[in-house]
């Protein structure tokens, strides 16, 4: 993967990247936002489904969903 970093004037620096997302390091997070009913069944959100499952325990919970990958570990919030 190839990066091109950007920085603004207050120094905030944003780098985009071409290649596969679920093969970042395991030192990168990943974040998707959810509707309620978990239902995740289009675009990148099944992908997300797919790879970090957990859907019937979010369901189980039947909370405003807060999901949070990071490191490879998924944290219910």
């Amino acid at each position: 993967m190839a990066g091109s970093p950007n920085e603004d004037s207050e120094g905030s620096r944003i780098t985009y990247v071409k290649g596969d997302l679920f093969a970042c390091p395991k030192t990168d997070s990943l974040a998707h936002c959810i509707s309620e009913d978990c239902r995740m069944g289009a675009g990148i959100a099944v992908l997300f489904k797919k790879k970090f499952g957990g859907v019937q325990e979010l369901l189980n919970q039947q909370l405003d969903v807060v999901l949070i990958v990071c490191n490879g570990k998924m944290y219910l919030q």
